[in-house]
């Protein structure tokens, strides 16, 4: 059996590895995931991406939830989620060593031991069934492959009462320079949900003050 793609984190404008043959129908992916790290972490990120403002809006009141992110890429929220659930456990959702190593490097330095990084795939977040408490995708979901099966997935993943939460760029948004794929590959809000729907969630309510991004968070239909 031939290895799957895993999952990768989905900011910036990426280069699909030389190895591999771009799917003509999903965004490029990078080559460089060392460079990527200093993307993610531009000292610019903040004022657009309004993180600390996002993970309030999780209202996570059980500090000993399991959370997955998925696209963790160098931990940007990761680090944030552990810190709201100290008593708990982040799963570091990506496919790549390099983002595996950064993490595990500087983890402890931001206050956050309990983040395990957690090698996955393109098409497979590879969590164990009724896991996880919540998960978490932000700037990701359009480089999924299969999105419908992989949010089948997640929801097998979840614990009764879980959660899904996902941001993901506008289309008509004018985000700044290197933080958003091209517009044709951004997957709208009424896509988002009905792709949701298919997945058995439903949306549960909505975030509007990101300035470039849509914040849907899911539960699991009845």
């Amino acid at each position: 059996m031939q290895p799957r793609s895993r999952l990768t984190s989905a900011f910036g404008l990426f280069l699909v590895a030389s190895a591999c043959r771009p799917d003509p129908g999903l965004p490029r992916h990078y080559n460089d995931p060392s460079a990527m790290i200093g993307e993610f972490e531009r000292e610019d990120r903040d004022a657009w991406a309004m993180p600390d403002r996002v993970i309030r809006a999780l209202r996570i009141d059980d500090k000993a939830a399991v959370i997955a992110d998925i696209g963790a890429g160098s931990g940007y929220f990761s680090r944030r989620l552990a810190r709201e659930a100290p008593g708990g456990k982040v799963y570091a959702v990506e496919i790549d060593d390099t983002f595996r190593e950064h993490i595990e490097k500087n983890r402890e330095g931001w206050g956050a031991p309990n983040i395990e990084p957690h090698l996955a795939f393109y098409d497979d977040p590879a969590l164990p069934e009724k896991s996880v408490d919540l998960v978490f995708m932000s700037n990701t979901y359009p480089y999924l492959r299969e999105r419908v099966t992989y949010m089948q997935r997640i929801r097998a993943a979840l614990r009764p009462g879980g959660r899904l939460a996902i941001i993901s760029f506008r289309v008509d948004a004018t985000p700044p320079d290197g933080s958003a794929p091209d517009p044709k590959f951004r997957i709208s809000r009424e896509q988002n949900i009905a792709e949701a729907e298919q997945a058995g969630f439903i949306l549960d309510h909505e975030e509007t003050f990101l300035p470039h991004q849509y914040y849907l968070i899911f539960k699991s239909k009845p």
